[in-house]
């Protein structure tokens, strides 16, 4: 019977440690995600309503985002903000993960460079790891479309954007790494959320701010609208 348990227990702790990326959507609206793979696999195109919880089906070694899109069309091919192009024009937020580097841990974090539409979190199974929040309610420097959107930091206006959320004219995150123009908003406002591509620090570029983290448990879930926003140091 101890030899039964045991086998038991390990079992248990196998299931609470297999990987997995839920997406709940706590928005007022339907969603749409768009999701871009480096390695592995994941469920794309995805509708998720009010309401709605869907596991994305990822593979144990998946490296890639999930961006979302707001105000779509059925099929996904039209949307108020995001959407199947990225070209710029329509703002999203993008949640960013990384399974495979080191297996058995996953990397996240939270991308504002490509702008904001709907507030994020990510958390695992262990609540000992960094849950990432972020929610814009007002004040974005250059607005998008539909409510309480942004369009990227690294643009100096929405013109500026219409070619990508990297543009070479109109502003600009340095050399595609370091603060844009309107970077300062947006690492004030969500500290735990990239508002420019080194925002971590890397060559040099300030503030290094804590905005990913590697977590050892690999239930993963991203909240969209979460209405709060972390600030952990």
């Amino acid at each position: 019977m101890a030899t039964l348990s045991a086998l038991v227990l390990a079992a248990i702790v196998t299931v609470a440690q297999a990987q997995s990326l839920t997406v709940v959507n706590s928005c007022s609206e339907a969603v749409f995600l768009y999701t871009e793979t480096s390695y592995g696999t994941i469920d794309n195109n995805v509708n998720v309503a009010v309401g709605q919880s869907v596991n994305l089906g990822i593979s144990s070694n998946w490296d890639g985002n999930v961006n979302v899109g707001t105000g779509c069309s059925s099929d996904g091919s039209t949307c108020t903000t995001g959407g199947p192009t990225w070209d710029g024009n329509t703002p999203f937020s993008r949640a960013e993960f990384n399974y495979y580097t080191i297996p058995g841990s996953v990397t996240y974090d939270i991308s504002l460079i490509y702008g904001y539409n709907v507030g994020m979190k990510i958390s695992s199974a262990d609540t000992s790891c960094d849950a990432f929040a972020c929610t814009i309610s007002s004040g974005c420097p250059v607005p998008g479309p539909g409510t309480d959107t942004c369009y990227s930091p690294c643009c100096s206006s929405a013109s500026a954007c219409s070619g990508g959320a990297l543009p070479t004219s109109g502003g600009g995150c340095v050399n595609d790494a370091g603060p844009g123009p309107n970077s300062a908003f947006y690492y004030d406002t969500c500290y735990n959320a990239y508002a420019f591509p080194d925002n971590d620090g890397a060559n040099g570029y300030t503030p290094a701010d804590n905005v990913d983290y590697t977590c050892g448990n690999t239930a993963i879930t991203l909240t969209l609208c979460p209405g709060t926003t972390s600030d952990i140091q």
